[in-house]
């Protein structure tokens, strides 16, 4: 099976920590998170997720988005999607 191109966008809480609370008390209060976009190659979109289930380091994150990154992503866009109209 060949290997895709996968653009995956992570999310972290941090609102507890200090210089952001510091900033927040000035904004008047509120939340804030960190995003953060990662590329990968993967067999399959389940590869890619199983991989980032057993990561230690994505414990404290939520995954936003999982795309199939590539040259052609009329999977996605359906067959009707017309590519001169993006221009």
């Amino acid at each position: 099976m060949e290997n895709k191109k996968y653009q995956v966008r992570i999310r972290k809480d941090v609102t507890l920590s200090p210089e952001i609370q510091e900033s927040l008390a000035l904004l008047g209060g509120g939340t804030a998170t960190e995003i953060q976009t990662l590329y990968g190659n993967f067999e399959s979109i389940h590869e890619a997720f199983e991989k980032m289930a057993n990561m230690p380091e994505m414990e404290e994150y939520e995954i936003i988005s999982v795309i199939l990154y590539d040259s052609d992503n009329s999977d996605q866009l359906g067959d009707d999607f017309d590519w001169d109209d993006v221009a």
